[in-house]
């Protein structure tokens, strides 16, 4: 690979990890992925920096064409990766269900306690809105929700 090219990819490699960082720094990349992006990002400096460290791994491993031994890394990374995210999605469906349940039985749980206030005769009990977008203070008035920017 010549100079230019060399370059170039170092280039293309530090506005990556600068472009990883600055989604940390924007909260919309949390910091456990942005260690391993950053990591890749490192080793690819690297590697572009000293080009013959392929060239010399490759051979020490018994792969002839050095970029070969980098498509190899690169699909075995995605391949974790894949799995990785599998996993994590199961487990966040399986939470979300835990809690849909949970919010289902305090709904429940929610009605029976309104309806033995309306048995009582007590009238004025506010009731929780769908969504609950708004509170109700004791005098009937809508508080709204503490997430609601001020009127």
């Amino acid at each position: 690979m010549s100079t230019t090219a060399h370059v170039f990819v170092i280039i293309v490699t530090l506005c990556t990890v600068g472009f990883i960082i600055w989604l940390v720094r924007q909260h919309r990349l949390k910091s456990k992925f942005s260690l391993l992006w950053l990591a890749i990002g490192l080793v690819l400096l690297v590697l572009a920096a000293f080009p013959n460290l392929l060239d010399r791994v490759s051979h020490a491993i018994g792969i002839e064409y050095p970029p070969a031994t980098f498509l190899f890394a690169a699909v075995a990374f995605l391949f974790l990766v894949a799995v990785h995210y599998s996993w994590e999605l199961s487990r966040l469906e399986e939470r979300s269900r835990v809690l849909a349940e949970e919010a289902a039985l305090l709904r429940e749980s929610v009605q029976r306690l309104e309806d033995r206030l309306a048995a009582a005769g007590i009238a004025d009990a506010p009731s929780p809105r769908p969504g609950g977008s708004e509170a109700q203070a004791p005098d009937g008035s809508a508080t709204g929700s503490p997430d609601d920017p001020p009127a």
